[in-house]
C-alpha cells in the first residue's frame, strides 16, 4: 500500500545563507582589504616560483654531471694526445730518413709496424641533448656560452682525428719486406708525411686546447672521472703503444694497416670469450 506521506505538500528548503561583503567604512579598511589580497598573490606567486627554480636547479645539476662525465671521456683523448705528440713528431723523423735513403738507394728496406697517432671517438651526445631542451636556457649565459666554445674545439679535434687517417694510411705502403721505390711513390710517401705532421701538430694543438678550456670551466668532474683524468695523465702505457712503440717487425708482404695493438688484444679477447647478454 502507498504512503500517502508522500502525496502530502513539503516544507520548502531553507534558504542559503548568503554572507554579504561587510561594507567599508573608510579607506584604511579599503586598503587593508586590498593589502590581504596582494600579499595572498604574491605568496602564490613566490611559492610557485620556489618550486620552479628548485626544478631547474636539479635538473641543471644533473645535465652537469652529464657532461662532466662525457667531458671526462674527450679529455681522455686529449690528454693521450698531448703525450704522444713527440712520438709522432720522432716517428715522422725517422719515416723521412728512411724514406731519403730510400730515394738514394732505389728501394725501401723492410719496414716493420709504423704505428699510428692516439684515435678514439669524441662524444658529444650530452652536451647536444642538454643543448635541444630546456635545461640549456636556465645556464648561467656565460657558463652556456663557454662550454659551447669548447665543445666547438672538441670537434675540430674529431675532424683532425678523421682526416689524418689518409695520410697515415699512405705511409703505412712503406710497411713490408723491402721494394724497388719509383718517383711516383717517392712523391706520395713525402706529401703523405707532410700532411701527416701537419694533421698531428695540429691535432695537439686542439687536444691542448681542449685540457685548458675543460681545466679553465672549473668542472664538477665525479670522484671516479678525477681519478681516471689523473690516471691517465701518468699512465705509462700511453707512450708504449701505436705510434710510441718501436717499429716491428717487417710483415711478408705489403699491403698492410694500421694496427692499435691494444684494441686488438682487447677484440681477441673477446673472440675468445664472448660477452653473454642474456644475464641480467
Amino acid at each position: 500500500m502507498t504512503d500517502s506521506a508522500e502525496f502530502l505538500p513539503q516544507p520548502p528548503d531553507p534558504p542559503m545563507e548568503i554572507h554579504k561583503p561587510k561594507p567599508v567604512h573608510s579607506w584604511r579598511e579599503f586598503l587593508s582589504e586590498i593589502g590581504v589580497v596582494v600579499i595572498g598573490v604574491c605568496i602564490a606567486l613566490a611559492a610557485e616560483q620556489s618550486v620552479e627554480w628548485l626544478h631547474w636547479h636539479v635538473q641543471v645539476g644533473e645535465a652537469r654531471e652529464v657532461i662532466a662525465t662525457e667531458l671526462t671521456e674527450n679529455l681522455a683523448g686529449a690528454i693521450n694526445r698531448v703525450r704522444q705528440a713527440d712520438c709522432v713528431e720522432r716517428g715522422l723523423d725517422q719515416l723521412a730518413i728512411i724514406l731519403d735513403g730510400a730515394a738514394k738507394s732505389g728501394s725501401l728496406p723492410p719496414v716493420g709496424n709504423i704505428g699510428i697517432p692516439w684515435r678514439q671517438t669524441y662524444p658529444s651526445g650530452a652536451w647536444e641533448s642538454v643543448i635541444a631542451s630546456q635545461t640549456a636556457t636556465h645556464f648561467p649565459r656565460q657558463q652556456l656560452a663557454d662550454i659551447a666554445s669548447l665543445y666547438k674545439v672538441i670537434q675540430r679535434l674529431a675532424e683532425f682525428n678523421s682526416q689524418e687517417l689518409e695520410p697515415w694510411n699512405s705511409l703505412f705502403t712503406m710497411v713490408g719486406p723491402g721494394r724497388r721505390l719509383d718517383p711516383a711513390s717517392e712523391a706520395k710517401l713525402r706529401d703523405a708525411l707532410s700532411q701527416a705532421r701537419s694533421d698531428s701538430r695540429g691535432a695537439a694543438y686542439l687536444a691542448d686546447q681542449v685540457i685548458e678550456r675543460a681545466k679553465a670551466e672549473h668542472i664538477a668532474f665525479s670522484g671516479d672521472n678525477l681519478q681516471r683524468i689523473a690516471a691517465l695523465q701518468h699512465d705509462p702505457a700511453t707512450l708504449d703503444e701505436g705510434v710510441c712503440a718501436p717499429l716491428g717487425t717487417p710483415p711478408q708482404t705489403y699491403g698492410q694497416g694500421y694496427v692499435w695493438t691494444p684494441r686488438e688484444k682487447l677484440m681477441r679477447a673477446r673472440l675468445a670469450n664472448p660477452p653473454d647478454f642474456s644475464e641480467k
